[in-house]
């Protein structure tokens, strides 16, 4: 048993060792020193027990019996979030969506990350699919970097032959709550400029034509359909999100995420769904 403990903490130093050499600094890295902290202690109390054991000496087992019934609920509680993230990571393919998110994450160096790449070239490719969304772009800029996502975002879409005036700025949000609330208010203050402006248009038609004007607007105001693009991980967390703001029905669209990065971002993405969980975000 204390092997297994061992071998998790020393695991989890060279994994979060592997991150910063081939991304540097990044959110949520503090996580691998302290669980493997908590690893080599786990290791130590077995070591102590056996011990104590062998000198025959009697030990009041409740703290140990605590310390591994937490440790147990704990990785147990982790594994079963996975589960759902992951049985949850569906993409619905659905064509001449009004408004696609695309989700921002870290750049690396104040550059695009294998991730974020995924990201936009899942969104390029819808674009020359369906050449009417309009892309809202999402995510403010870090502790670690000088340029805001979104900012990195529209340079890498714009020179892959995205349109300009098929993309939206959202340069103010940090975590994935405030991306999805402030792309759907960014959505919702689009949408109501340009009804404001088939009606403006379409009394001064009326004007011309001598005719009386009216508040009628052109086309069908239907309700809008909204994609999210995201990470395979976080595209459960994204969607609950968009419920609690009023889009139960927002499209998934997952893209693949970097395999040396997926433990990592998984594990993070379950620490902040039980966080949301547990505030009420979702």
């Amino acid at each position: 048993m204390e092997l297994i403990f061992i071998a998790i903490g020393i695991a989890s130093l060279a994994y979060d060792a592997v991150i910063f050499v081939n991304h540097g600094l990044t959110a949520f890295m503090w996580f691998w020193p302290l669980f493997a902290l908590i690893n080599f202690m786990m290791f130590s109390l077995v070591r102590y027990v056996k011990h104590k054991n062998r000198e025959k000496k009697e030990i009041n087992l409740s703290p140990f019996i605590f310390a591994f019934t937490t440790y147990g609920l704990l990785v147990g509680t982790l594994a079963v979030i996975l589960l759902i993230i992951f049985g949850n990571a569906k993409t619905l393919e659905q064509k001449n969506l009004d408004y696609v998110i695309v989700m921002g994450t870290d750049l690396v160096d104040n550059k695009i990350s294998k991730s974020l790449k995924r990201r936009l070239d899942r969104a390029i490719e819808y674009s020359e699919e369906n050449p009417n969304t309009i892309f809202v772009l999402s995510g403010g800029r870090s502790d670690y970097d000088k340029s805001t996502e979104a900012t990195v975002m529209y340079h890498y879409m714009i020179k892959a032959g995205v349109p300009e005036k098929n993309l939206l700025l959202e340069f103010y949000s940090d975590s994935t709550q405030e991306k999805v609330g402030f792309s759907l208010r960014t959505i919702r203050q689009d949408h109501e400029q340009k009804m404001l402006a088939n009606r403006v248009r379409h009394n001064n038609s009326m004007e011309k034509r001598n005719l009386p004007g009216d508040d009628i607007i052109i086309g069908v105001d239907r309700p809008l359909s909204i994609g999210i693009i995201t990470s395979e991980f976080n595209l459960f967390r994204a969607g609950e999100i968009a419920k609690k703001y009023g889009v139960p029905d927002a499209c998934p669209m997952a893209a693949k995420t970097d395999e040396l990065m997926l433990v990592h971002f998984a594990t993070r993405e379950a620490v902040a769904l039980f966080k949301d969980r547990l505030i009420g975000n979702i």
